[in-house]
């Protein structure tokens, strides 16, 4: 349980790399997926679930007001599954990815609370009394924080009822599934290269 804490709350901390800070590359789940996987003791399985979180949500544009699936979040959570729930690969993968789409609404959200901020700001700056610091560490502690925490109890929710149900039709489907992974990933990725080199042309 402490390792999955340690792990949530670095994620969290990763996500900063996403849009608030820093911007490195840090936060995609290509990179990220390895050392998390390092992390909790299965860097070969994170690198693999990593690349193919990569690949899946390689598609999502964020356009406008539209919020993409969160890739670290699906890594880590899949790797949770993974390690703490004791859950196959396949079917952890498959909850990751349901964990990052998920989290596209916790983070518009977010977006939306800190825009309330405003107010408060502009009434600062005409008061000569804004503290720059102040605004971004509050910003930056509760992306971090509600990473870290969405992470972690879902993967505590997945983690209860892998304890006493093992379906294993489940894991035969999954598995299967998991299996084509790869397969559509790289088609994907094909078409999306063609279609921009369509562009150029």
């Amino acid at each position: 349980m402490l390792n999955a804490l340690i792990t949530s709350m670095f994620a969290g901390l990763l996500e900063l790399d996403n849009v608030q800070a820093g911007q490195f590359l840090l936060s995609r789940p290509a990179f990220a997926g390895p050392l998390l996987g390092w992390l909790s003791g299965c860097p070969l399985e994170g690198a693999r679930i990593g690349l193919l979180i990569e690949l899946v949500y390689m598609d999502f544009i964020p356009v406008g007001g539209v919020v993409p699936p969160n890739g670290l979040v699906a890594a880590a959570t899949a790797l949770l599954a993974l390690t703490w729930a004791g859950l196959p690969e396949s079917l952890a993968f498959f909850i990751g990815v349901f964990a990052g789409f998920l989290y596209g609404g916790v983070e518009y959200r977010l977006r939306t609370a800190r825009s309330g901020w405003n107010t408060k700001i502009e009434a600062e700056v005409k008061d000569g009394t804004i503290n720059i610091g102040r605004w971004l560490a509050g910003s930056l502690l509760l992306e971090s924080a509600v990473t870290g925490a969405y992470i972690f109890f879902f993967s505590a929710l997945v983690f209860i009822p892998a304890v006493f149900v093992k379906p294993a039709g489940i894991y035969t489907a999954t598995n299967f599934a998991y299996s084509l992974m790869p397969w559509l990933g790289l088609s994907g990725l094909y078409f999306r290269f063609r279609t921009q080199v369509g562009k150029k042309g």
